[in-house]
């Protein structure tokens, strides 16, 4: 959600937020928003689902890691020159779209505007997590956050190799009690959710899109056959890896 103009006080998941002018409030998957009031509120709404931005070649994991770094504080106040860079793209992803047109050639332009929109917002993002981690004066929250951070960087680099608590709280020179207990007031999740979480999320696009076979898709997430990663996929989502690739 993007306020251009006026203000708009929300409830996330039982969380007050006020969103005034120039300001953007961020929603990871399953957040639950409730909007109280407004104020002569201008407000851009982008809403999209988990299957689309998996269609446009976005790198969901990058996006959940932004996102997740941001719940504790979902606002984000910008400068008039991150504004405008990205008001500016949503006209154009706007204009684009109010053309309704369907030829292929439209329907690729239309990803490719709107992929470049969501790494402008992800850069912005990502710059003002960069600026507060340089900040000496963080507090233990901030800290905290630092460590959450450090330990997706180094989930997204080894997911496929190492499924070990022990391994990234290593990485962290932490011990791995006290990874999962940060973990869990941080962000309301364990080490081990997380890397679960990294796993399914890589095995649900190689077996949405990709050409590869269930036993080539166990093989390459490390897992020591077809049969232990069918059982690993169904205990997370409910489904088998073949049921899964064939719904919609």
């Amino acid at each position: 959600m993007f306020c251009s103009k006026g203000s708009i006080v929300v409830t996330s998941n039982l969380r007050h937020c006020v969103i005034g002018p120039q300001t953007m409030f961020m929603c990871p998957p399953g957040t639950i928003v409730q909007v109280e009031s407004e104020k002569g509120a201008e407000v851009y709404f982008i809403l999209c689902e988990e299957d689309f931005i998996n269609r446009i070649n976005i790198d969901l994991k990058q996006l959940m890691r932004l996102f997740l770094t941001v719940r504790e504080i979902p606002t984000l106040k910008m400068n008039d020159a991150e504004w405008l860079e990205i008001t500016n793209s949503i006209e154009v992803v706007f204009a684009e779209g109010r053309k309704h047109r369907t030829d292929t050639l439209s329907v690729e332009i239309m990803h490719s505007l709107f992929r470049t929109l969501c790494y402008r917002i992800c850069r912005t993002i990502d710059d003002r997590i960069e600026k507060q981690q340089m900040n000496p004066a963080c507090d233990t929250r901030n800290r905290s956050t630092v460590y959450f951070n450090t330990f997706l960087e180094e989930l997204s680099k080894h997911y496929m190799q190492e499924r070990s608590v022990g391994f990234y709280a290593e990485q962290l020179h932490l011990t791995p009690k006290y990874l999962t207990t940060l973990l869990r007031v941080t962000t309301g999740r364990t080490a081990s959710e997380w890397i679960d979480e990294y796993v399914i999320l890589e095995a649900k696009n190689l077996l949405k899109y990709s050409a590869m076979n269930i036993q080539e898709i166990a093989y390459y997430l490390n897992f020591p056959n077809q049969s232990f990663f069918g059982r690993y996929f169904k205990q997370h989502t409910g489904m088998s890896p073949s049921a899964y690739r064939s719904s919609k």
